[in-house]
């Protein structure tokens, strides 16, 4: 409270407390900035920058194999060194049932779901501290920055199809007619995967532990994931109690939308089954639920962005 005093001269002011209890620990609520942000809004702000996702996008691939000696046969030859190791140990060790579909086309298709899912999580949970200097000097949606990295590896994940189409001669099949049905798995999918990079990128930027902790996680993913192991592994009736019964590949499939879309492009495009359409439509419900929430955590903490980076 500032009063002015008979006894000071003029312009002379004094401020004086009367009770130091009076003085509240935290400021008011009315006062305190709370930033909200509709997802709405924020979605149809994000498409119209879209083209600076391009041009990032551009940048990185361009710079990703620019000093490289193979270039972007790098694109082919990661996805095939891994399909290498799955077929010269895995294969050897269990042999694992793959309905008659030969183990290398089997494991090269889970191979690119995996690698996209991957290399966009570990990547895009990095892109703002890969890009702190634009992320104080630029004021677009910092979403930019993870969505951007998955898309350059979505092109990648797209020049693997040439190793997938040489294996499809080597052993003399074709793609099925139910091939039409992929589109939808890949949606499921980047909604999956965006939901989990943004929560994750926004993270990484208040806890710079999970940096560290994010390359192990990923690793160990894939033991979990059926990508070298049939989805169908997994019961559909199990009994929980009594005649109780849960389809846990419906469950599996809300917490990890990754294990239905891998089933679901081998089934169709390997085997010409029909998808399985319980755990696939857990899996969108459960990717649709990780980019709402994934979103939100990564709006929620955008505010901070450029002076914790």
């Amino acid at each position: 409270m500032v009063r002015t005093m008979a006894d000071q001269p003029p312009g002379g002011y004094q401020l004086i407390v009367p009770d130091l209890d009076a003085i509240p620990a935290e400021p008011p609520d009315d006062i305190l900035y709370h930033h909200k942000v509709k997802l709405r809004t924020a979605a149809r702000t994000l498409w119209e920058h879209r083209e600076i996702i391009y041009t990032l996008a551009e940048r990185d691939f361009r710079a990703q194999y620019k000093q490289a000696t193979l270039g972007i046969l790098w694109a082919v030859l990661s996805p095939v060194a891994t399909l290498l190791i799955f077929v010269v140990v895995f294969s050897r060790v269990k042999q694992f049932p793959t309905q008659g579909v030969p183990y290398a086309l089997y494991a090269f298709v889970g191979i690119m779901c995996w690698n996209f899912f991957a290399t966009s999580l570990g990547n895009g949970g990095n892109s703002l501290l890969s890009n702190k200097a634009l992320l104080a000097k630029t004021q677009f949606p910092r979403e930019c920055f993870p969505l951007e990295t998955m898309l350059v590896n979505g092109l990648n994940t797209i020049i693997s199809f040439v190793p997938l189409t040489i294996l499809f001669v080597i052993f003399g099949r074709a793609p099925k007619l139910t091939t039409i049905w992929v589109p939808l798995f890949l949606v499921i999918e980047i909604l999956f995967a965006a939901g989990l990079t943004l929560a994750v990128a926004s993270t990484i930027i208040q806890l710079r532990d999970l940096q560290q902790v994010l390359p192990i996680i990923i690793s160990l993913g894939i033991f979990v994931t059926p990508v070298i192991w049939p989805f169908s592994f997994i019961p559909t009736h199990y009994h929980l109690w009594g005649s109780i019964t849960v389809n846990l590949q419906a469950v599996y499939g809300f917490f990890n939308p990754l294990g239905p879309v891998i089933a679901g492009v081998r089934d169709t495009m390997l085997l010409g089954h029909s998808p399985s359409w319980v755990p696939l439509a857990a899996a969108a419900v459960g990717a649709c639920c990780y980019i709402v929430f994934g979103y939100r955590i990564f709006k929620r903490f955008e505010v901070n962005f450029a002076d914790i980076a």
